[in-house]
């Protein structure tokens, strides 16, 4: 893995100074709609940048419980998460969990009690039954509710397996296969998605299906973990729909028309996100 300190390699200066230009005119509003060409040196530089604006993220993943989970525990935090803030999935998880300690009690429960012990997450009682029914496959094929196989399997296969069950699709296999498994595929939701997409490495009109296949192409595995991380911690705290331009750390990789500031010098960019200073 690269040295995420070492920033000597990046360059100092706007790398696509034509596009350093920041409006509220409606005139540059959205992304190109093709991908730029994205170089190996861009993508070592954002991922270091990333890892320095955000240095908090992997302990607040270690408190939340996702770099812990079983393989089984993370799928079903994934089936809370959709449609759900981080919060409420973990609320929902916790809830879940002190009412049925064991998962052959969640399977067993009325569909009513589960849907009732996740209700702060959104659809409850439709992700209720998508539990119950997972839980019920694995113990029928493999005598007890578990995912702990998956560790032997080569990680096409692990996510083939994933994706045949209900409401599970390739963002949420990819977030077991990441932080539960330890595998270099990349997880894209809504944050991913739109940093992605700002920074010009997919097209706006690339469905979130195709950008997981383009990252993951893109991406070099030594640096998947990082930067899915910190594209995520970005777009949910800076690069956001009205992003917060004058604390980011990447603006000059970034070829989204719509700037609401001018390119903030890196150091004092980080000096925000990173929390040394009040945003």
């Amino acid at each position: 893995m690269s040295d995420m300190s070492d920033m000597s390699d990046c360059p100092t200066e706007f790398v696509f100074s034509t596009l350093a230009v920041f409006s509220d005119s409606s005139y540059y509003q959205g992304m190109p709609e093709e991908a730029k060409q994205v170089t190996p040196e861009e993508i070592d530089c954002v991922a270091k940048l990333l890892a320095r604006a955000y240095p908090y993220i992997r302990q607040h993943k270690m408190a939340e419980g996702v770099l812990t989970d079983a393989p089984l525990d993370s799928l079903v935090r994934a089936v809370l998460s959709q449609n759900t803030t981080d919060v409420n999935r973990d609320r929902a998880f916790n809830a879940l969990r002190l009412r049925f300690p064991a998962w052959d009690q969640v399977a067993d429960a009325p569909a009513e009690e589960v849907a009732e012990a996740i209700r702060q997450t959104n659809y409850a009682f439709t992700k209720a039954g998508r539990i119950q029914q997972i839980l019920r496959e694995l113990r029928d094929e493999y005598g007890a509710p578990t995912l702990d196989f998956l560790r032997k399997w080569p990680t096409d296969r692990i996510l083939t397996y994933l994706t045949h069950f209900p409401g599970v699709g390739s963002k949420s296999a990819a977030i077991v296969a990441l932080f539960a498994l330890g595998r270099p595929v990349m997880p894209v939701d809504v944050h991913v998605h739109r940093v992605a997409g700002r920074l010009g490495w997919i097209g706006e009109k690339t469905s979130p299906e195709r950008a997981h296949t383009l990252l993951q192409r893109l991406i070099p595995e030594d640096l998947i973990f990082t930067v899915h991380v910190g594209m995520w911690e970005h777009g949910h705290t800076t690069c956001r729909p009205v992003p917060k331009c004058r604390q980011c750390a990447i603006y000059r990789y970034c070829i989204y028309l719509a700037k609401t500031a001018p390119m903030p010098a890196v150091d004092e960019a980080i000096a925000i996100t990173a929390g040394r200073k009040a945003a």
